[in-house]
């Protein structure tokens, strides 16, 4: 699949911008700050419905906008995106309408979702767009929270399986209203019985997440070690382990995960929260068998989530049948020179790649001869 165009009004450093993306790579040069990193965060908005980047969509809303509403007590911004694929083209749409609000710090933006101009719920954009973002902040796979590293399944994996997104989805609400009942509990205004009906939907949709996120790292741990191999500076094995509270990554089903919540209640009940389940899931990133986020250079690190990008790619193409749009943020100039060319190795089979860069010189030159150039400069985009 291809993206052929892309409309920006409105969104962070862009007030106007039409974009026309062709087959190949097509390298972004600008100096920090100028909106690189926008452009390519638009594009994977359109992949996965939303901002990785941002609590609120307020932030993603541009400055004059937001003068804009300040007069008229209305605005709007807008991404969009023309795709081309085998079964035809698509236009698909993430509209924002602003609207003034004394109440919630001076604006709301309240998001539309658009597919061939048919409004839709933003569960159906995702996944449309086939694509993968590499940036600087992957390092945080490694070193930051587990948070961060569910949210990196739960992307992947809601992007290619309905089922999935949909547990997620009623896990995340189930779980929130069964912590406010354990309170209530706590508080005795509530009885334990009452548990009964959520405990047995958290448990319904644990098993499927549980399961699926089980499946997609054993896959992606096997599909990193060529890519891992290749860019290590040495014999170096990438493990990469899936670690569920309750030992669930071994064995699950609902009523295990039933009888653990049992186990788990006075201690839930006590502390207003559950103690089990995905939301307290983790991997454990390891090279030769040594924690990474303790013992790996950067370097190493660098190179293990390369190759799970990669593998994450290749993840993309087995399930879609079509392969994802490359996204690269400025990764080639945390990479030394052969690994550079590596990467460069990697890329180029893809039919769209984009990289963004603040140095052309860091793109290996032969990457660079056959790529189209664009510069930017202050969220306007000129051909070189």
């Amino acid at each position: 699949m291809r993206i052929s165009h892309l409309s920006l009004l409105n969104f962070r450093n862009y007030k106007d911008l039409e974009l026309a993306l062709p087959l190949g790579t097509t390298v972004v040069q600008g100096a920090n700050g100028h909106g690189k990193s926008n452009l390519l965060e638009a594009i994977y908005m359109m992949s996965i419905a939303k901002s990785t980047k941002v609590s609120t969509d307020r932030e993603l809303i541009n400055n004059l906008s937001v003068t804009q509403l300040e007069q008229e007590k209305l605005s709007y911004a807008k991404i969009s995106c023309i795709t081309e694929q085998l079964q035809g083209s698509e236009n698909l749409e993430i509209h924002y309408r602003c609207q003034s609000s004394e109440n919630l710090h001076g604006f709301t933006a309240q998001k539309f979702i658009r597919i061939n101009g048919t409004p839709r719920r933003s569960s159906e954009l995702v996944g449309i767009v086939n694509a993968v973002l590499f940036s600087v902040s992957d390092l945080d796979l490694i070193y930051g929270s587990p948070s961060i590293r569910r949210r990196y399944l739960d992307i992947l994996l809601s992007q290619i399986d309905r089922e999935y997104l949909k547990s997620i989805q009623q896990y995340q609400k189930a779980n929130t209203q069964r912590n406010h009942l354990l309170k209530l509990i706590r508080e005795g205004v509530a009885s334990i019985e009452e548990l009964k009906y959520w405990d047995e939907l958290i448990a319904k949709n644990a098993v499927v997440i549980t399961q699926k996120r089980k499946t997609a790292i054993e896959t992606l741990e096997e599909s990193s070690l060529p890519f891992h191999r290749s860019m290590a500076s040495k014999a170096e094995t990438l493990t990469i382990h899936y670690l569920s509270p309750g030992d669930f990554s071994k064995d699950i089903n609902i009523d295990n995960f039933i009888y653990k919540l049992d186990v788990s209640r006075k201690k839930d009940i006590a502390q207003g929260s559950t103690h089990i389940g995905p939301h307290r899931d983790d991997l454990i990133f390891k090279i030769n068998e040594m924690e990474a986020s303790k013992y790996a250079s950067r370097g190493q690190s660098r190179t293990a989530i390369l190759a799970l990008k990669m593998a994450e790619s290749e993840f993309l193409y087995h399930h879609r049948q079509t392969k994802p749009v490359l996204l690269l943020d400025d990764v080639m100039s945390e990479l030394d020179v052969e690994r550079r060319e590596q990467i460069s190795e990697h890329i180029k089979y893809h039919d769209q790649v984009i990289v963004t860069t603040a140095d052309h010189s860091n793109i290996p030159s032969l990457f660079m001869s056959d790529s189209h150039r664009l510069e930017i400069t202050n969220g306007s985009i000129n051909v070189i």
